[in-house]
């Protein structure tokens, strides 16, 4: 039981300076009244990833999560069409190199365009639906099975596609648009605002791919009366708005009975990044620090212990780093202050020897002890929220290796 500096803890250190400066070094050891409870995690910024994860995938304990997205194309130059310009095909090209999942189902694709403009400079969450932009026509779609293919010295280094051919409809519109709709790029964006690729829900296995978002194209091939197998793309760029759109059926999960609540808690813990899940951890002996005075924090960490049985890392790799996160009084989410110093300081990178998550929260606690931060719990998410669908099951406070709070301070007089 943590007991504070003014508690009867056990002495680990000498009195260090004789007198009313006497100095002890303690160790406190915290377990009991810690603790947690797995929520939702959907609202999370989402726009502008590196990567667009896609696809339907049915995790064994974390349900379906379902991955879509909607984004602009942009004009690398000025595309000259001629007038005589006779359509062959438009093709959204989807390149991915990374499967979370398995790779014999198949999976459908549908295409959509946007009617209502996508805004680069907004700050999108996992909330926000982008098919609300379209007019649900669908104007592209397609089969597909997430595969990879090797080259002759077994390495990955052929370009994984998927392909969709999108309707006529809409690579005429491009080819014939006016010339002072294409002199710009915010002219273009204007003209023709994006396209929402939506993935379908799959009832039972599947998995996500990761698309490298920049080398997605939208390709135009066309002919005129003299020359055949023409071709120009409209590109995804650093520039262009991408906005990610997870779903998630928490039905089948392993912990659907327990989830969003606090009066039943359960021995795991579940962290899942896509908009998925959280954990809410109170550690109410903090408060005790609170009250106690002539005591300085030397070290304070709180340790997650994985279950690698449960989360079957050789299948689904976990998360290499997650983030604690303090809970302010408007229930949103900030750094503690260790933050600040280092990554290596602050910890949360996955240690494999002992299967553990580590942090470093001695400045959070001494400003708990100073009174100029409240306790009022933590959130325990993925590092890389939007776009990983690394998961991890830690054990949870009523586990045989429940979380850890270890304290090393000095009392002194």
């Amino acid at each position: 039981m943590l007991g504070g500096c003014k508690k009867n803890d056990e002495s680990l250190g000498l009195d260090l300076l004789p007198g009313s400066n006497l100095l002890n070094a303690r160790y406190s050891n915290e377990t009991g009244t810690i603790s947690s409870y797995t929520f939702t995690d959907n609202k999370i910024r989402v726009d502008k990833p590196g990567f667009n994860i896609f696809g339907s995938f049915n995790d064994p304990l974390f349900g379906r999560t379902t991955a879509s997205f909607a984004a602009q194309f942009r004009l690398p130059y000025y595309p000259s069409y001629s007038q005589n310009a006779v359509l062959d095909s438009a093709v959204l090209s989807l390149v991915y190199r990374k499967v979370y999942g398995d790779t014999i189902t198949p999976q459908q694709v549908k295409v959509y365009k946007l009617v209502e403009p996508l805004n680069f400079d907004a700050q999108y969450l996992s909330s926000f639906d982008p098919k609300t932009l379209t007019n649900d026509t669908v104007v592209g779609m397609a089969d597909f099975t997430p595969k990879f293919r090797t080259d002759s010295t077994g390495q990955d280094t052929i370009v994984q596609e998927i392909a969709v051919r999108l309707n006529d409809e809409v690579g005429n519109q491009l080819l014939h648009a006016d010339s002072l709709d294409m002199v710009n790029n915010e002219a273009f964006l204007n003209f023709f605002k994006g396209l929402y690729v939506e993935s379908q829900p799959l009832q039972s296995g599947g998995g996500l791919v990761f698309l490298k978002a920049h080398a997605s194209l939208l390709h135009l091939y066309y002919h005129v009366a003299d020359t055949d197998s023409l071709s120009f793309y409209y590109q995804l760029t650093t520039n262009s708005a991408d906005v990610p759109y997870f779903e998630h059926d928490y039905t089948n999960a392993w912990f659907a009975d327990h989830l969003n609540q606090e009066d039943v808690e359960d021995s795991l813990i579940f962290v899942q990044p896509t908009g998925g899940t959280k954990v809410k951890i109170d550690v109410p002996s903090l408060d005790s620090w609170a009250d106690s005075t002539n005591c300085m924090i030397n070290k304070a960490t709180l340790t997650f212990h994985a279950d690698t049985t449960m989360s079957d890392f050789r299948q689904y790799p976990m998360p290499n780093q997650l983030f604690l996160k303090i809970i302010k009084e408007d229930g949103s989410e900030a750094f503690p202050i260790d933050s600040q110093l280092s990554l290596s300081y602050y910890g949360g990178v996955y240690n494999s020897t002992d299967a553990t998550y580590t942090f470093n929260i001695t400045q959070h606690l001494q400003a708990i002890l100073d009174g100029t931060v409240q306790n009022l719990g933590f959130y325990l998410v993925s590092a890389t929220r939007k776009e990983s669908a690394d998961r991890v099951v830690l054990k949870g406070s009523k586990s045989s290796q429940p979380i850890q709070l270890e304290v090393n301070y000095t009392r002194y007089k």
